[in-house]
């Protein structure tokens, strides 16, 4: 991106410099500085950037955009009223004044692994750019567009937690394919009812390009009521009225196939990861895929080469046959039944290792138990939960009879571990980021190396 690019796009003054350089990196962290790279020095609640401009410089920085003049006559020097708003300046002129197709995401559940299948498919035909890691809010999306350089595809995953989030996304990245994976109830305890949720994730197509396609998981009761006037609505799903039907769903446990009828022909899929969630997912992935040009036999093929972010479910295989299923990127009541479903297809022991799940406000009780109903439904033999809330699944799973143990740190949980663990063993470790389940994965990896 040309500096005068940057001055246009912030309304910024270029204070030393020269406006025909090119900018070919940006960051707001100076760790992640690359030589020639644009520093963006936001202003958090503990730390302002402004005051590592200097640190930027001696670690490559050719540019930066400030909110205070400084003093420097050998770098370029934008000056803008605020950062964080010229960083979303920016990105939506870049995505305005690039030739690029853009595929927005959003859902409760499965944000990542569809973007991953997305990509799969969609790399197969075109250059295409993804959202890293959880870039997924108001800084990380348009870091994530700032990254383009001649991609044909940017794949762009879009969170909240809050009503207008991705009203304010989507005004940036205008998609021209935007999809919902599901309505579940992540940050229910924010935004007060599902119904809620559903107005939220439908921000998406606030932004839409015009002739935008949204693509809809119509298994999920709230999206199966969709309608959008100004945009083409394809259906994916097990529905008879589906543009891509799913059916013969066959779920092994460490892949799945499926048969998909589309457009009055039957095609077989082979999905590389188990769970059913992931064949909807793969629905979606298909519909980008077919939305962009890209014949059906190559989405296919894409699909049969995905690979999972990771932490979204990775199998880890350990000494002595064991297992670790290791979800610990985040939890709700959707992914942690999805997660119970995958441990629940092995015919060795089972052990569940839960944590709580945040953000649920008012239904946090009642969505603890329902997970310890769903335990004792998926007949897991031994049920470790660790944190506050989920004693709730602990005392659920116990009633209905599972041998279940509660503990109020990791520590506490490892110990126990340790003492109980035998061959064969297929352990699923799963719950809220911010419960550092992580560290349990670790520890099994660490001790139990094949």
């Amino acid at each position: 991106m040309l500096i005068k690019e940057i001055v246009e796009a912030t309304g910024g003054t270029l204070l030393s410099g020269n406006m025909n350089d090119d900018v070919r990196g940006f960051t707001q962290d100076t760790r992640q500085i690359h030589q020639g790279d644009m520093y963006i020095p936001l202003v958090g609640e503990k730390n302002d950037g402004h005051q590592f401009i200097k640190q930027a410089f001696e670690a490559g920085a050719s540019a930066v955009i400030t909110a205070h003049p400084i003093e420097d006559d050998t770098h370029n020097v934008i000056l803008v009223k605020d950062t964080l708003q010229a960083l979303t300046e920016m990105a939506a002129y870049l995505r305005e004044h690039r030739d690029v197709k853009v595929v927005g995401i959003t859902g409760s559940v499965g944000k990542t692994s569809t973007k991953d299948m997305i990509y799969a498919v969609v790399s197969t035909q075109y250059k295409t750019l993804k959202t890293l890691g959880n870039y997924n809010n108001h800084i990380g999306l348009p870091l994530t567009i700032l990254r383009h350089q001649n991609e044909d595809v940017m794949v762009l995953e879009m969170g909240m937690n809050h009503l207008g989030e991705i009203h304010h996304l989507t005004h940036i990245a205008k998609p021209d394919i935007a999809c919902i994976t599901n309505v579940g109830t992540a940050h229910i305890g924010e935004l007060g009812s599902r119904e809620n949720i559903l107005k939220a994730k439908m921000e998406i197509v606030d932004g839409i390009s015009k002739d935008g396609t949204l693509i809809i998981n119509d298994n999920n009761d709230l999206l199966h009521t969709v309608a959008c006037d100004y945009c083409d609505v394809v259906r994916v799903g097990y529905n008879d009225d589906c543009q891509l039907k799913a059916h013969h769903l066959q779920l092994l446990l460490e892949e799945s196939y499926f048969d998909l009828d589309y457009q009055g022909k039957t095609y077989h899929v082979h999905v590389p990861v188990s769970g059913e969630h992931f064949v909807v997912n793969a629905l979606i992935a298909i519909a980008v895929g077919l939305s962009l040009d890209i014949p059906i036999e190559r989405c296919i093929a894409g699909i049969d080469r995905f690979e999972l972010t990771k932490n979204r479910m990775d199998i880890i295989e350990l000494i002595q046959g064991m297992k670790v299923i290791d979800g610990t990127y985040n939890a709700n009541l959707d992914s942690m039944k999805s997660s119970l479903d995958v441990l629940a297809q092995y015919p060795e022991r089972k052990i569940a290792v839960l944590a709580d799940m945040l953000e649920l406000g008012e239904y946090e009780q009642a969505f603890h138990e329902e997970v310890g109903d769903y335990v004792a439904q998926k007949h897991i033999d031994v049920l470790l939960t660790v944190g506050q809330a989920s004693r709730h699944i602990m005392l659920k799973a116990k009633e209905k009879g599972i041998e279940a143990y509660h503990f109020e740190n990791n520590q506490q949980l490892k110990q126990k571990l340790e003492q109980m663990i035998q061959k064969n063993d297929v352990i699923l470790v799963k719950g809220s980021h911010g419960m550092h389940l992580h560290e349990i994965v670790e520890y099994l990896k660490e001790i139990y190396k094949k």
